[in-house]
């Protein structure tokens, strides 16, 4: 089976399931029999392959006898539901080979498409592209994969297609463009907007900002900027649309308030466009990289009884790995996490996901973890701090979040409960993006030592829990403050 470049691997068969150990849920086994005995003591879930929109572009499978290839090629993200960061199944055990137009993998029920109150709806899923190759028994049967791909850039060269004759799929010359350049502007780290490089630029459904990542009915068109924050989207179908957008390193979502009319034949020029992130003042401390991910965050190694051979030695896919969840009340037996600004490291002190503490007998504990750091010249007439909390994910959550006094009775924020995306027990580095500006008054801070306490108030499953994406707090607007970190 093979799924990318460095995601290729010999596949245990459906029979070798069957007589497989069951682990936590169903889509997960252990490899105990199995027909190839190179693969004992592996597991096997299709989870462990899921792969975002944007690189999801050609998987199948290679035969090597006879050495034929099997691929689906999908060459473009238009009809897909959630946008370019939803991730989705592949290719798993069968050999089966998916098509994902919409799920709420990695979402949940935000995602879901409803139909209510007899309003008409339609939309076109596809075309997609079922490839075949072969090669003669005498050449290296991975070579089909390197022609898959090849075959892949040729159809998405292709896209739209010129064959579909329903009215339903218009061609290029009844779709239209947008171009523009996309800055940041934030006084706190550059006086002058900065370029977004590399900005993820896309056009969905109007909603409100970030919305794009829970439409499932509409169409969706995104590129990614170039270093300098230009970006073009071509063949957009006639419509009604917002543009959105994120930045790599950049916290929080960006939406172009106008909407954009889509005409056949279209060229919409909108010209420079400047983002202002969040920001309210200057920053003393930050705890990772806003890039919609806990991939900077410590993953730990998997038990040596639960791995997936695929993945080791290869750190950017670790999260892969099965039974990472508990891990956490491995490292952590009887106390939470604590972080030390300006002596921690966030690559090496910071776990990856915020679960429960497992305490035997099927139950479990919530966890607070607390980030310790100094401030000075806290006084009443400061003026208020800003503490900016952006999530990478959320499943069946509440974050508490208390300043200095662990035991306040109620917490001075609250998220309340959110998500439902299960990225933990689907081996994920992310879900839907959640992001909270909280106002922390200066009266709740003191000079010195100061404490942050993160509790994750839910504890009734082993896959509940948050991952962070990026932490930041800022000092009162305009004081000249320092960073402390």
């Amino acid at each position: 089976m093979a799924i990318s470049d460095d995601r290729q691997r010999i596949m245990p068969t459906p029979r070798d399931r069957l007589d497989a150990q069951r682990l936590a849920y169903p889509e997960a086994v252990l490899l105990t029999n199995p027909t190839n005995t190179l693969l004992r003591g592996e597991v096997d879930d299709k989870y462990q392959y899921s792969c975002e929109n944007k690189d999801n572009r050609v998987h199948g499978w290679i035969s090597e006898n006879p050495p034929v290839g099997f691929w689906m090629i999908t060459p473009s993200d238009e009809f897909r539901a959630g946008g370019p960061l939803k991730q989705d199944l592949t290719s798993h055990v069968g050999p089966t080979t998916l098509s994902m137009f919409t799920s709420t993998h990695y979402s949940g029920k935000d995602l879901n498409t409803k139909y209510r109150n007899g309003k008409p709806w339609k939309k076109v899923l596809g075309p997609v592209f079922v490839y075949l190759n072969s090669i003669s028994s005498l050449e290296d049967p991975t070579t089909l994969w390197e022609d898959a791909k090849d075959q892949m850039s040729i159809e998405v060269n292709s896209w739209p297609y010129d064959f579909p004759q329903s009215e339903d799929f218009p061609s290029s010359n009844r779709r239209g463009n947008v171009s523009g350049q996309l800055l940041v502007g934030d006084k706190y780290i550059s006086d002058n907007p900065m370029w977004a490089s590399y900005a993820y630029v896309g056009l969905a459904a109007p909603g409100g900002v970030g919305s794009w990542q829970r439409e499932a009915k509409g169409y969706q068109f995104w590129v990614q900027a170039d270093e300098e924050g230009r970006f073009l989207i071509e063949n957009i179908r006639a419509g009604h649309y917002n543009l959105y957008a994120w930045v790599p390193g950049i916290v929080g979502d960006c939406r172009y308030d106008v909407i954009i009319y889509i005409q056949p034949g279209s060229d919409v020029k909108l010209g420079v466009l400047v983002y202002e992130p969040p920001r309210k003042g200057p920053t003393l401390w930050e705890i990772g990289i806003p890039d919609r991910t806990a991939a900077e965050f410590f993953v730990p190694d998997t038990y040596p009884t639960l791995l997936n051979k695929l993945f080791i030695n290869q750190s950017t896919h670790k999260f892969r790995q099965y039974g990472l969840w508990e891990r956490y009340s491995d490292l952590y037996p009887k106390h939470d996490l604590t972080y030390t600004v300006g002596i921690s490291n966030y690559h090496q002190d910071w776990f990856f996901v915020q679960v429960p503490r497992k305490m035997g007998n099927h139950t479990y504990q919530a966890t607070t973890w607390q980030i310790k750091f100094e401030i000075e010249n806290v006084t009443p007439s400061t003026g208020n701090y800003t503490l900016q909390l952006a999530l990478a994910s959320a499943s069946a959550s509440e974050l508490q979040v208390r300043f200095n006094d662990r035991r306040a009775n109620r917490p001075h924020f609250t998220t309340r409960l959110i998500g439902r995306d299960n990225a933990i027990a689907r081996h994920g580095i992310y879900g839907l993006y959640w992001f909270y500006s909280i106002n922390v008054p200066s009266h709740l801070l003191r000079n010195g030592n100061n404490t942050v306490y993160l509790t994750q108030s839910r504890s009734k499953s082993p896959f509940g829990g948050i991952m962070y994406d990026y932490i930041r707090l800022e000092g009162p607007p305009d004081t000249g403050l320092i960073s402390l970190q």
